[in-house]
């Protein structure tokens, strides 16, 4: 159980005011007298609906009073999940206590009651007006007030509180673990943008270097210079990758146990995309620095015109207007949906930093052409249908001379620490493999517009729904030795894994790890393993299980390149190389392919 919710009080989960207008509402309804108390007894709601038998007379003597105290204080003491009846001490009315429980634990007490039983014998009752020395005339006439019912009717008020009072403590636990995943989120984000500040002071200092050269020199630079970004970019991916890893899987993990009708799906799955389109983004650094083919797939347009947007509302200044023309009917192109995001992510962005500072109006619009020789608008280009997409601002503009060097890499207008330069030529470079075109016109004081020209997908043919996937069982009864030094994506893997059927051994280090096989290498079916550890790393772990049982199945997790894992696997290879953050479904189908085969 998380320890942070075990400390929590009732007034740190609910909203006060919420719960007394509930409160409230119930009472008045149900004609019952209704109070929330601490473990001691102490209110924490005001009272509602209290009869004047107890507000205005038992309670306004002292041995009234103290009787009502203990009582209160007596409820508190049982901690019994169900309701709890208990007639008060004295007059004889019917209350109830339930008990409000958060992850099992008991942070307050739900007391309705004040109500007469109408078989009661009325004669016992008036007799604790002398007991506690009560005017007896004006006790008679109170107790006349109070609410009568049968005590089946009382039972079944009880037990629909009891009810709400479950519910309401479900949602609030689940608003409680929505909110610790986006306190995670947020400190990744921070921790992503620190790499990227890092990053990018070092891309600057290389610029200044290049600056400084002949032609021949600068290149050589410029090509140590990408090697450079590609290592620091693969230890920014790894340690990004391992801070995804858990906020990943313990968000399926909550997604799976959510009711399919609860509010808060909606909440989670949007922190899932969000993580998956995280983990996309730190692939495209790895994809860029080990230059790796495009993963080509037709696509629509519209569909990431329309999530970049969504993304770039947040930070949108208020000054900025957007306006866009987007149809649905717009035709497909062959394209890498992340290098598309990038592309579309870099206009946008340039387009706003333009009106920064006065505002302006930010417009989209996508549409089909169809060119032949005599009207292509770039001589580069070839004849045939295209996809246009059209990014303009109203934004200040460029001279003629800027907008000739605009895709040329490390060329930028920004301010230092604003930009590096390399984000039109990327995008330049992104175009121009898929066999498009970018082009862009500018008027110094109008604005700027940029059009993007894609082939469009014309070929007959069935296309696949990626989101329709056939469910294989994943399930089994295996035992599995689980090694990796970071303790949050040990901890997860391991209650993944444990939901999912398997036994599984956790070590935090590969030493220990390599002690437990060594020791019985027949009582376990599969192993997985991290790949950048202290003491042992991945690649030289898995020679080291495979010396001892060369048939055990081992998969290694790593947030670094797959190539850069195979080079150094030549001693022992693994059977399944796994990219951290791996998602369930990929990692349990992974799982059982391996101990099936």
């Amino acid at each position: 159980m998380n320890k942070k919710i075990s400390m929590l009080k009732f007034t740190d989960i609910f909203d006060i005011d919420e719960i007394q207008e509930i409160q409230d509402t119930f009472a008045k309804a149900t004609g019952v007298s209704a109070i929330i108390t601490d473990f001691a007894g102490n209110a924490i709601t005001r009272p509602g609906n209290f009869c004047r038998l107890c507000k205005d007379i038992i309670q306004n003597t002292r041995t009234g009073c103290e009787n009502c105290v203990k009582f209160n204080a007596d409820m508190a003491v049982d901690h019994t999940r169900g309701p709890v009846f208990q007639p008060c001490p004295g007059p004889g009315l019917w209350n109830a206590k339930i008990a409000v429980t958060i992850a099992g634990n008991h942070v307050a007490n739900w007391i309705i009651g004040q109500v007469k039983d109408e078989k009661a014998d009325l004669q016992k009752m008036l007799a604790y007006a002398d007991v506690i020395g009560a005017d007896h005339d004006a006790y008679a006439a109170a107790l006349d007030e109070v609410t009568t019912m049968p005590v089946k009717q009382f039972t079944e008020i009880t037990q629909a509180l009891f009810l709400i009072t479950e519910q309401l403590s479900g949602q609030a636990y689940q608003k409680l673990q929505y909110k610790q995943i986006v306190s995670s989120l947020k400190q990744s984000e921070k921790h992503l943008v620190q790499k990227t500040r890092e990053l990018q002071h070092t891309m600057d200092h290389l610029v200044e270097a290049m600056e400084k050269n002949q032609a021949m020199e600068a290149r050589l630079r410029q090509s140590q210079k990408m090697e450079a970004i590609g290592t620091l970019a693969g230890g920014i991916a790894h340690d990004f990758n391992n801070i995804l890893f858990p906020i990943l899987g313990f968000s399926e993990m909550i997604m799976q146990d959510l009711p399919r009708q609860s509010p808060v799906r909606d909440n989670m799955q949007s922190v899932i995309d969000g993580a998956v389109r995280a983990r996309e983004l730190v692939q495209q650094i790895l994809t860029f620095s080990r230059e790796t083919e495009q993963d080509c797939r037709p696509l629509k347009l519209q569909l990431i015109v329309k999530e970049v947007l969504k993304l770039a509302r947040a930070s949108l200044p208020s000054t900025i207007k957007i306006t866009k023309i987007i149809p649905t009917d717009v035709g497909m192109v062959m394209a890498d949906p992340t290098q598309m995001h990038q592309v579309i992510l870099n206009l946008i962005s340039n387009a706003l930093h333009a009106m920064e500072e006065n505002g302006g109006e930010l417009s989209l619009s996508l549409s089909e052409a169809d060119f032949s020789e005599d009207n292509l608008p770039a001589f580069e280009m070839a004849p045939g249908p295209y996809v246009c997409l059209k990014v303009a601002d109203t934004g200040q503009g460029m001279e003629p001379e800027i907008l000739k060097r605009i895709f040329e890499p490390y060329f930028t207008t920004k301010v230092r620490g604003k930009g590096t330069g390399l984000g039109l030529a990327v995008v330049h470079g992104i175009v121009k493999n898929l066999d498009g075109k970018i082009l862009a016109q500018s008027t110094r004081g109008e604005g700027t517009a940029f059009y993007m020209y894609l082939p469009r997908f014309t070929r007959e043919q069935d296309l696949c729904d990626e989101n329709k996937k056939v469910a294989v069982p994943c399930n089994g009864n295996e035992k599995i030795l689980l090694i990796d030094d970071e303790k949050p994506i040990l901890h997860m893997l391991e209650k993944l894994l444990s939901r999912a059927g398997y036994r599984v051994t956790a070590c935090d280090m590969p030493q220990q790890g390599l002690k437990c096989f060594t020791q019985t290498p027949r009582d376990f079916d599969l192993v997985i393993t991290d790949m950048t550890m202290p003491e042992m790393t991945g690649d030289k772990l898995v020679a080291a299980l495979k010396k001892v049982r060369p048939d055990i199945p081992v998969i290694l997790c790593t947030g670094c390149s797959e190539n850069t894992v195979t080079a150094k696997t030549s001693e022992a290879a693994p059977d399944k190389i796994l990219l951290k953050p791996a998602g369930r479904e990929d990692l349990l189908a992974n799982i059982r392919y391996l101990l099936d085969n």
